[in-house]
């Protein structure tokens, strides 16, 4: 009951006041939730990941990623699905093309933060103004030998200053913690991306190389074959 008889005292700044804090504690409570539940999952993805980039085994991170949908995934199976086509030169594109799409999922509504932030005390300065008037309009008509009637102009002036700051000062602390939590996120994916393209492109030297070698080396081998045939070996042959 107190509160209610709080809020009415703050007059009618205080409204909007309450609904950033409402808007506030709300997205703040889903971006942690889902920011939370994102890196343990994106975690445990990217470990599987690693083990089979240090492998060199592309096929493993197709089969794990299609096994776990989401941003991460879905950037890393674009690089992926390129080499598979033959197209190991666009993996890089597809995987930048895809992560623009993706990655902003994690900072989403982040700025609802910076705006309630920057909002509430101003709205705080102006519930200061707004009872300053009040009281030199009781000032104007009593005189300043009432002090019970211009108490209620400023109590309305420092009761919107106190919840102005009262909201903005948990939102920047608030935006600071999740942007710092999906950051963290980011760049853990965009590490692990950047392996799988390096093993990628490492599959894409070998599948050009290894022909050209293989050709030069069974060239060499029938060379030495024929270098190391017997005299007696030839005659015989050439008897026959």
């Amino acid at each position: 009951m107190q509160i209610f008889t709080v809020l009415a005292r703050g007059g009618y700044v205080m409204y909007p006041i309450v609904a950033c804090s409402v808007i506030f504690l709300a997205v703040f409570l889903e971006r942690w939730y889902v920011l939370r539940f994102s890196k343990e999952r994106v975690k445990r993805y990217l470990r599987s990941v690693r083990r089979a980039t240090h492998q060199g085994d592309l096929e493993q991170i197709f089969e794990i990623s299609q096994r776990n949908p989401g941003p991460a995934s879905r950037i890393i199976l674009s690089g992926i699905k390129r080499y598979q086509k033959g197209y190991p030169r666009e993996a890089r594109d597809a995987m930048e093309t895809v992560a623009l799409q993706e990655l902003p999922f994690f900072e989403r509504r982040l700025g609802i933060l910076v705006t309630i932030a920057s909002i509430s005390p101003l709205l705080g300065l102006l519930g200061t103004v707004t009872g300053m008037i009040r009281t030199f309009n009781v000032i104007a008509v009593v005189g300043v030998g009432q002090p019970m009637e211009m108490a209620g102009g400023i109590s309305e002036a420092l009761i919107t200053t106190a919840a102005g700051l009262s909201v903005a000062i948990p939102a920047v602390i608030a935006h600071y913690y999740l942007s710092n939590l999906s950051e963290t996120i980011i760049n853990d994916i965009e590490r692990a991306s950047s392996e799988v393209l390096e093993s990628i492109e490492e599959a894409d030297y070998i599948a050009e190389a290894v022909p050209e070698r293989s050709i030069t080396g069974r060239k060499q081998e029938r060379e030495d074959e024929e270098d190391n045939v017997p005299v007696s070996a030839n005659s015989s042959q050439a008897k026959a």
